[in-house]
């Protein structure tokens, strides 16, 4: 998918405490780096570098897992940190393929797979003390998997024609979608794509007459670059070949070419195994979203979105599919679980989005812990955790701690992520110096961690830092290489900061203070308004009933074959995505949104041709 905004920008600044009339719970009735630690070692006999002992039991009774000043593991089971930091990188496509009429139009898993999925990954393996989560949905997984079966995408297919056979259709593809990557950091660096790049269309030019301005030799290396562009630069540090291709620059052959591309495939094929080692050796907490990521609040009970907003016009059709939010929870701890051997225990709602109804069956699913945002909290709360109009906070612990949310018998903790902070990193550092942007980020911790002192006796404070994983590194030097390296290694040095996994500080420090009432909404200003209540995504919600209806109907006549009715399902749970609707709000727009539009009207029209109608006009 396109890197696109993951929250609306929220004030920045650093916390401060406020005066509280209660402190207690709301409402009152409740390849190594050689930088690094050794990951390896053991034993004891040197004094903790990085942690107060003695400031509170850890719940659980585990062992500290950080390292003494002699590099040896610390073993204290009394150990807390100052302030305990969790990051969670929301890794996420939505499902591109069309797996009736056997096409995949986008190339999206694969680029972003080559580069960010791989490359994320990979930097965490350098640095086995930086614990963190990864939350990769179920959609994602499927497409990554087709992908080492050797499926392949429109993209791929163009990329892997000899230039000599090219028709116009494909020429005209490279043309329209070759320079589909940010320029700054991912074009103008490399002199031989920054040529191409000038010679690409004007807006409004027609593509026959740019087409003439392309050589042969220029289509090749357009081929050839736009593919290596989406390769992470590690891969280039790690493999000297492939590095020594990238100096070449121009005049590829196409056995080069194929060699490129089967490279780029290997990294692909690596994504999957590299996240379970890293979930194996504990230090990174694997999560789930719903299968194809849709709204779940929305799918339970669309007039929820007038909770936030009491005037948001909807849809026709207000109908309850409960039963299609729990399939979406259920299919996805499945999908997980047979693909990493285990049940996720944490699981991040698409878009961050909640409400009160859907905490029991997503307990039901075994899941303990989801997240969402911090204005979630404040409208959970009346206003009691709020930002004033220069970011400051009021009662900033009430932030950064866990809570619990009960519904019908059944319970979930709830991180709630800092808004301004993860923006920081999806937005703002991409234009400061690595350097600069990890110490005001560190500096930000620090004064979290001042803000929040007085009332960490019992526990530490946690910080969530929630965003897309793949989205904001385009537009990062070098992919955003030297800003992790720093900020991963600023952060396991640090004395009194501690990264962790969500469910191990969970484990340790498990939720108190509840929440009466979870409010419904998502993680972009707490409202559900990109996906609902203007007219393309309204009329789009009632085309997927009068689709959900027919299937319904047929499922109950059982007139089509179990195989073809189950594949008549599975394109409803994908039409259900969060993503088709985020590209029918007014202000989201891109080249693509036709591509966006014609891929959610095939997965309808997939409903009715396999259960033998019609599709309406």
């Amino acid at each position: 998918m396109r890197p696109r905004p993951t929250c609306r920008r929220s004030p920045l600044g650093s916390t401060r405490s406020f005066a509280a009339s209660t402190r207690t719970r709301w409402p009152p009735t409740s390849a190594a780096n050689t930088d690094a630690p050794r990951a390896d070692a053991a034993g004891a006999g040197a004094s903790c570098a990085f942690w107060r002992h003695g400031g509170g039991a850890v719940a659980s009774g585990a062992p500290c897992l950080r390292y003494n000043t002699n590099g040896t593991r610390c073993e204290e089971r009394t150990c807390m940190p100052d302030l305990a930091v969790a990051i969670v990188w929301h890794q996420h496509q939505p499902y591109y393929a069309d797996d009736v009429g056997g096409e995949n139009p986008m190339p999206w898993v694969r680029l972003h797979a080559a580069r960010d999925y791989w490359g994320m990954a990979m930097l965490l393996w350098q640095w086995p003390q930086m614990h963190a989560t990864i939350n990769l949905v179920p959609s994602l997984l499927d497409q990554l998997v087709a992908y080492e079966a050797g499926r392949e995408d429109t993209h791929l297919r163009v990329s892997r024609l000899p230039v000599d056979g090219l028709s116009e259709q494909d020429v005209a593809y490279l043309l329209e979608n070759f320079f589909l990557v940010q320029p700054e950091h991912n074009i103008f660096p490399y002199p031989r794509y920054a040529e191409l790049y000038q010679k690409r269309p004007a807006p409004g030019e027609p593509l026959e007459r740019a087409r003439k301005r392309f050589s042969k030799r220029d289509l090749l290396d357009l081929q050839c670059w736009h593919n290596l562009a989406w390769i992470h630069p590690l891969a280039l540090e790690r493999d000297a070949d492939l590095a020594a291709f990238r100096k070449k620059s121009r005049h590829w052959s196409e056995a080069e070419k194929q060699w490129l591309l089967a490279k780029q495939l290997e990294l692909v094929r690596e994504v999957i195994p590299l996240h379970r080692r890293l979930a194996e050796r504990g230090q990174v907490e694997l999560t789930t979203s719903p299968y194809y990521h849709p709204i779940l609040p929305l799918l339970w009970d669309k007039r929820l979105a007038r909770r936030a907003m009491p005037e948001l016009p909807l849809p026709a059709r207000l109908e309850s599919w409960a039963d299609d939010a729990r399939q979406q929870v259920q299919k996805a701890v499945a999908r997980h679980e047979q693909v990493f051997g285990q049940k996720p225990q944490g699981l991040w709602p698409s878009e961050g989005a909640v409400c009160q109804g859907i905490v029991p069956m997503i307990a039901q699913a075994g899941i303990q812990w989801i997240a969402t945002d911090e204005e979630i909290l404040s409208a959970s709360t009346g206003g009691w955790i709020a930002r004033d109009a220069q970011g400051f906070l009021r009662n900033p612990e009430l932030l950064y701690r866990p809570w619990r949310v009960e519904e019908g018998g059944h319970a979930l903790q709830v991180i709630f992520r800092d808004h301004a902070m993860s923006d920081q990193i999806g937005f703002h550092y991409r234009r400061m110096p690595a350097d600069d942007a990890v110490s005001d980020f560190v500096g930000r911790l620090e004064a979290i961690r001042r803000a929040t002192g007085p009332s960490a006796a019992r526990r530490p404070g946690l910080v969530s830092i929630i965003l897309d994983g793949e989205n904001c590194w385009e537009y990062y030097p070098q992919s955003g290489v030297d800003f992790l390296r720093k900020l991963y290694r600023r952060l396991v040095e640090h004395p009194r900061l501690r990264p962790v996994r969500v469910n191990e500080y969970l484990a340790a420090w498990p939720a108190t203070d509840k929440v009466a009432h979870l409010f419904p909404g998502s993680w972009i200003s707490h409202n559900f308004a990109i996906w609902i209540g203007q007219p393309a995504s309204n009329r789009a919600w009632d085309l997927l009933a009068d689709a959900r209806q027919t299937l319904v109907r047929e499922t109950e006549a059982q007139r089509v074959p179990p195989d073809a009715l189950a594949r008549a399902w599975q394109e409803l749970y994908i039409a259900e995505g969060s993503d088709w609707f985020w590209w029918f709000f007014d202000a989201h727009r891109s080249a693509q949104n036709p591509l966006f539009d014609r891929l959610f009207r095939k997965h309808l029209e997939n409903i009715y041709t396999l259960v033998g109608q019609t599709p309406p006009a």
